[in-house]
């Protein structure tokens, strides 16, 4: 059995079950992204695989070592949720403080108050160097650069000074060894128990990376495996290239096949079962804090799926109850409380969740010598191929996508249209430069490269990323897709082939050759620019609180010819808090699924004609007190400052889109919204144009017509499906608005505060956007729109917009501005 890996207890169950009734099966567990180096990691540190949860709340000074843990963990949502507690300077306690060390320019790099640039290799050397600074013993550190040495002594001297409320965090990229001296570093701060929390593993294996993955394929190759049952995600696709699986797969006798799609291993197996989605299957797993959660289907299967739990059940039960029947007899026995089975079951379902099902937190004492030993071994392996590696080489630096992930998601039309936030890119992934790196390689955005690595090679577009390390070459992993899927298919590049079981990630060695070919990417950075005004903003805490008023003048009223409107009843708006906003785009996909927003695909975005009804703006700048917002010089943009600002139509009280409508389509309403009439709708784009925001989206093609039953499905009932020739945009999801009016009529009261979210606002994990009614001074949009930091965005236009921005503050460290 080669599985994904799973917390499920039902999943654990059968495979006991199995085992019992098959004693000389085996099970392997197997994922791209495995947490298999933590587990690896925490074994070294405290003699045993533990689940490593932390606690950001009590964190007042974090350092991220290649941790993207604003956007690329488990548990990323609570993770940014509780970390942008504390990053307005306006709620309880102190704001925080966050150092990031990495490659690539990331989410969580991009939201850094402090930020280091350094090659994969460089990031090991320099959580050692921060280790000897704060006398956690190991092997000295191979010398820093002078800018890396203050780096060094600067974050450790703030970590000394938050013992307990601080914190050190190794990305799942980073080698076994480096986790265990992040464990260390963090018990000699005192933040074990307190930022750092020990469980027991939530993971059926702690082993699911490439080494389980290695023993079945020495067990395939030597003739051992009669039946392989698959269930993990594409491994003929996703498996290091070292193992080949597609030229071993035909060597077994019988390959059967769970899966999605008619992907890369579907082709090389004999037996296919289509796997239900999600939404149709029933489960359980445990959260990382090892809560009991239940996976409750919404719909039964479209196209007659097979649940994973039916898949392993058939080994052990011959009378095939169904997934639900399963699961339920698996509960049942665990039924130990004073209400009935039944009641206590139907009160699971209802919440969700069992109650008070978590995992207690462990202590553990720090294995210091097997911290050490493996530290050491670690130096001298890095020592050794560093020795083995060519002048004038680069490094290869694979990461996850953002949009796709390791590639499960690349059938997926909304994802693929949705910009990365760093790069902009849609449709593609590209081998990401530095400025530096691409001068000296002579290459420019769009042209094509040939990468070579270990005796792959691999062609790829060019993007020069701002904030990239020099002489790394980074890649994310899930594209290039070759099997039956329409969508995935061909898009972008497999960075899969550079990938070998000993150098998963990263390593050194990687060849760039140019060619005389070009590869265009379709990039929505300079789309709908209001470049050279006061946008995005962001300053440093300590000049906000000596200036609490420096926003005072894109506030104030302006002088207008038009009468100011009273809003008798409820008076609709919103508020972005930029402090909050990572950047992560789940807003957009919220407000797509909400609003059925077609997908116009790669050329339709290549002609500035995405259907977006939100966009976010990502913007490059000098950090603040650097050296001026305006500085956009090419040593700037080596080492940026990052900030995203979401932007959807602002509902302009003076509204320049009203007054140049022919057929008075686009009207204000008497709750101050700015309201899209789409049977009025002509489409003769004259909003579009008098549009400063640049927010509104017309229909060039029919994009919603011959849809199937299943497509229409897709559709929210709620929202009209618009045609061809229409104009369209945000509209503070009116429909959400008018099922709360009907709800509180039926009930006779007014809509409460807080009990009206936009698909935006839900979706956001750090509560970064807020909705409500201005009328009601007590809610909480008013507060924001009452904050020193809130300001209108193109002020000097005096639209009045209904949605306010809150600057974003920034808490470097005056040693390394």
């Amino acid at each position: 059995f080669l599985l994904e890996p799973t917390s499920s207890p039902l999943g654990a169950s059968l495979r006991e079950r199995i085992l019992k009734r098959f004693p000389k099966s085996k099970f392997y567990s197997y994922a791209p992204f495995a947490p298999e180096n933590e587990a690896e990691g925490t074994q070294i540190a405290f003699g045993e695989p533990l689940q490593v949860d932390y606690n950001f709340e009590k964190a007042a000074v974090v350092l991220s070592l290649d941790s993207d843990f604003l956007a690329a963990l488990p548990n990323q949502l609570r993770y940014a949720h509780d970390f942008t507690r504390h990053r307005d300077g306006e709620g309880e306690g102190e704001m925080n403080r966050l150092y990031v060390a990495e490659t690539s320019l990331s989410v969580t790099g991009g939201f850094a108050d402090n930020r280091l640039r350094l090659k994969p290799s460089d990031i090991a050397n320099f959580a050692i160097a921060i280790a000897s600074e704060l006398s956690v013993g190991g092997p000295p550190p191979t010398p820093l650069d002078d800018k890396q040495t203050k780096w060094a002594k600067a974050v450790a001297r703030d970590l000394l000074a938050n013992r307990g409320k601080s914190l050190i965090v190794a990305g799942f990229r980073q080698p076994a060894e480096i986790h265990a001296l992040v464990h260390a570093m963090n018990s000699a701060l005192g933040n074990l128990g307190e930022t750092v929390l020990l469980r027991k593993p939530v993971l059926s294996d702690s082993t699911s990376g490439p080494r389980a993955l290695k023993s079945l394929v020495s067990e395939i190759q030597q003739g051992q495996v009669d039946t392989l049952l698959i269930t993990a995600y594409n491994p003929v696709y996703a498996a290091p290239k070292d193992f080949d699986l597609a030229a071993l797969l035909p060597k077994v006798p019988n390959v059967i096949y769970w899966g999605a799609y008619d992907d890369e291993t579907s082709q090389h197996t004999r037996w296919f079962l289509p796997a239900a989605h999600p939404l149709e299957a029933w489960g359980d797993a445990r959260a990382i804090d090892g809560s009991i959660s239940f996976v409750q289907p919404l719909i039964r299967p479209l196209f007659h799926g097979i649940n994973s739990i039916d898949v392993l059940a058939a080994f052990v039960d011959d009378s095939d109850p169904g997934a639900h029947a399963h699961l339920k007899s698996f509960w049942k026995g665990k039924h130990s409380g004073s209400l009935s089975f039944e009641a206590e079951w139907d009160g699971w379902l209802a919440e969700g969740m069992v109650a008070n099902s978590n995992y207690p937190t462990e202590k553990r004492v720090l294995q210091v010598d097997q911290v050490r030993s493996s530290i050491q071994r670690h130096v001298l392996k890095v020592q050794d191929a560093a020795k083995n590696q060519s002048a004038g080489s680069f490094e290869v630096n694979l990461i996850p996508d953002y949009k796709v992930y390791d590639g499960r998601f690349a059938n997926n039309a909304w994802l693929q249209e949705i910009p990365d936030p760093m790069t902009k890119v849609t449709w593609d992934n590209a081998a990401l430069l530095s400025r530096v790196t691409a001068e000296k390689l002579g290459v420019q955005k769009d042209d094509v490269v040939i990468l070579s690595y270990r005796g792959q090679t691999l062609e790829a577009s060019v993007f020069i990323l701002p904030g990239h390390a020099d002489q790394a070459v980074t890649l994310a992993l899930g594209y290039g897709r070759t099997g039956g899927e329409a969508v995935a298919r061909n898009a972008g590049f497999n960075a899969y082939a550079l990938q070998f079981s000993d150098a998963l990630w990263f390593g050194p060695g990687l060849s760039v050759s140019k060619t005389h070919k070009k590869y265009p990417l379709a990039n929505t950075q300079e789309h709908w620019t209001m470049d050279g005004r006061a946008l995005a903003i962001e300053t440093r805490i300590e000049d906000f609180e000596k200036n609490p008023k420096f926003l005072e003048t894109l506030r104030e009223p302006l002088p207008s010819l038009y009468a100011p409107v009273p809003y008798e009843g409820y008076k609709w708006g919103m508020a972005i808090d930029l402090s909050r906003c990572t950047g992560c785009t789940a807003c957009v996909v919220a407000c797509q699924s909400e609003n059925n927003i077609p997908v116009v695909g790669k050329e339709g975005v290549s002609r500035t004609r995405e259907m977006h009804w939100l966009r976010i703006d990502r913007y490059f700048s000098s950090p603040p007190g650097s050296g001026g917002p305006g500085d956009e010089s090419p040593k700037m943009l080596d080492d940026p400052s990052v900030i995203s600002q979401p932007v959807a139509c602002v509902h302009c009280e003076n509204a320049p889109c009203e007054y140049v409508c022919p057929v008075n389509a686009t009207v204000h309403s008497d709750e101050g919204l700015n309201d899209m009439v789409y049977n009025r709708c002509i489409g003769t784009r004259y909003c579009a144009n008098n549009c400063p925001y640049k927010v509104r989206r017309f229909n060039f093609l029919a994009y919603n017509t011959k849809k199937s039953a299943t497509e229409k499905m897709l559709m929210n009932p709620d929202v009209t499906v618009r045609a061809r020739g229409v104009m369209e945009k945000c509209t503070y999801c009116v429909q959400r608005i008018e099922q709360k009016r009907i709800q509180s009529r039926i009930e006779g009261r007014k809509i409460a505060g807080g009990e009206l979210k936009t698909a935006c606002q839900q979706a956001c994990p750090t509560t970064a956007i807020v909705f409500g009614d201005l009328n009601d001074s007590a809610s909480e949009v008013s507060q924001l729109k009452a904050s020193e930091r809130r300001y209108n965005l193109l002020h000097n236009l005096n639209t009045n917009p209904r949605t306010g921005y809150l600057a974003r503050l920034k808490n470097p460290n005056p040693e390394l501005a």
